[in-house]
């Protein structure tokens, strides 16, 4: 308990959002970016530790982070389908599967999409 009290304040500090995974792996992100793509992070407004659902694994979530970082600095239409390109050109069968299910516990639709044109 003391420790969420810990992460809790230490988010708030730094204008970040803990994602707490299944593995108990940690996921700071920005708050504002978090909120945006996550209904997930959304719905529990003022949380600064977000308990992601359904066995979803640190590094899972550690991807869409970077995803989500990546793709909000890539500005513009163009500059974004280029990085949804890339990112889901690099990925295997079975880290697609698991950003699925990632992108469905958190809420992103946009994600959910992205694999669902793209794949």
């Amino acid at each position: 308990m003391a420790a969420s009290r810990h992460d809790a304040k230490q988010a708030e500090q730094e204008g970040t959002v803990v994602l707490r995974c299944f593995d108990g792996v940690k996921i700071p992100v920005p708050t504002a970016l978090a909120r945006r793509r996550s209904e997930l992070v959304a719905a529990v407004a003022g949380e600064r530790v977000v308990d992601v659902p359904g066995n979803v694994y640190g590094p899972v979530v550690a991807r869409v982070a970077a995803y989500w970082e990546g793709r909000a600095a890539a500005t513009g239409s163009a500059a974004g389908a280029a990085f949804d390109a890339a990112f889901l050109a690099g990925l295997r069968h079975d880290a697609l599967v698991d950003l699925i299910h990632a992108a469905h516990h958190l809420g992103d639709a946009a994600l959910f999409d992205l694999f669902r044109s793209g794949a």
